[in-house]
């Protein structure tokens, strides 16, 4: 049986989790400087639309990168 979880498939996974956490406080402080001129009720509903809409953004984005990473020689 292959061991899942070697050196290198760590090293990637945290990677990938720090990655991840840079973009999340990127999309945080952009959302924040969109929404901070604003009415505390559209500002409430403009975090919400600014953190519904990046979470769509990177799932699909995953997907492309995904298909992409299949294509061989790419």
């Amino acid at each position: 049986m292959t061991e899942f979880i070697t050196s290198d498939a760590l090293t990637a996974l945290v990677q990938v989790i720090l990655i991840d956490l840079v973009l999340a406080g990127d999309n945080a402080v952009v959302i924040g400087l969109a929404a901070a001129g604003l009415p505390a009720e559209q500002r409430r509903r403009a975090i919400i639309v600014g953190i519904a809409a990046a979470t769509a953004l990177r799932i699909v984005f995953a997907g492309v990168a995904t298909q992409l990473l299949q294509v061989i020689g790419l």
